[in-house]
């Protein structure tokens, strides 16, 4: 039998997120206001699951609006917490860093959901839902989920009633789905003082 190996990485969890990281549901909703540490938090869950879920080849996604977004705000994260698990440099032009354990994680943007059609993926987060055309979920991600049961994130912040409002109160009546909200007045993540700046209009 072979024996794992334990690799640490630099990521600790809020206390607010403890829960989502404990889930078994295999879909998540996350309303979280701006920063709370949402991308963070996904991230290094997406790549958790592409280390210890072991499948063979496997592909883990992680989806922003637009693809120059994903590399401006999820890239560096993404190097930074996944280095101790390279099995080769991270190659920048694809936004792709592929694992020891022979797993691949890309970033992608929404804004060009034919770069997404055809692989299969077994993980995979969505940033920002609710500026998303609600086809890239139902037309373009949900069928690459299927033949490998693979599991899906969803996080964003309030925008309204919109696909990602409309998502999220399905969630609350579906023991299938994991969900929280995470309000600024609430979580305890901000300052005082910084949620009478954010108060103001």
């Amino acid at each position: 039998m072979t024996e794992r190996k334990t690799i640490q990485i630099r990521y600790r969890p809020r206390d607010q997120f403890r829960a989502f990281h404990n889930r078994k549901q295999r879909w998540a909703a996350l309303v979280c206001h701006r920063r709370a540490g949402k991308t963070v938090a996904t991230l290094n869950d997406l790549i958790r699951g592409a280390v210890n879920e072991c499948k063979p080849e496997g592909r883990y996604a992680f989806i922003y609006p637009f693809r120059t977004q994903a590399k401006d705000v999820v890239w560096k994260y993404l190097r930074r917490y996944s280095e101790p698990l390279w099995a080769k440099p991270p190659n920048e032009s694809e936004l792709r860093v592929d694992l020891v354990n022979g797993s691949m994680i890309r970033l992608y943007g929404a804004d060009n959901p034919d770069a997404l059609r055809g692989p299969y993926l077994d993980g995979v987060v969505l940033d920002e839902f609710a500026d998303m055309k609600p086809e890239v979920w139902y037309e373009v991600v949900r069928p690459m989920l299927a033949d490998r049961h693979g599991w899906a994130t969803f996080i964003g912040t309030p925008k309204g009633r919109n696909e990602f409002w409309q998502l999220y109160q399905n969630a609350q009546n579906n023991p299938e789905w994991f969900h929280t909200m995470l309000k600024a007045s609430e979580s305890g993540i901000l300052p005082a003082a910084e949620l009478v700046i954010f108060a103001r209009k």
